[in-house]
């Protein structure tokens, strides 16, 4: 079983192993994500030059959008 790509962290090299995704817009996902920050939700992805649904709905299994480590997440339970 492969791991899923966290769409926050992932390098532009990373990013290219998902479906649909070659080098512009896995560059695009980077810049985007260095001009506003952090993705909360998959459907952002949409805001990203050269994403449609098409290819959301193709790469949307295949991400994460962790945002936070374990012990942050535990501490706002």
């Amino acid at each position: 079983m492969w791991a899923r790509i966290n769409i926050n962290q992932a390098s532009a090299q990373e990013l290219i192993a998902l479906p649909g995704i070659g080098p512009v817009k896995a560059e695009s996902i980077v810049e985007y994500r260095s001009t506003h920050g952090l993705f909360r939700h998959s459907d952002e992805l949409l805001n990203v030059y050269g994403i449609g649904p098409k290819t959301l709905r193709k790469i949307t299994p295949l991400i994460t959008l962790d945002t936070t480590d374990t012990r942050h997440r535990r501490s706002l339970k």
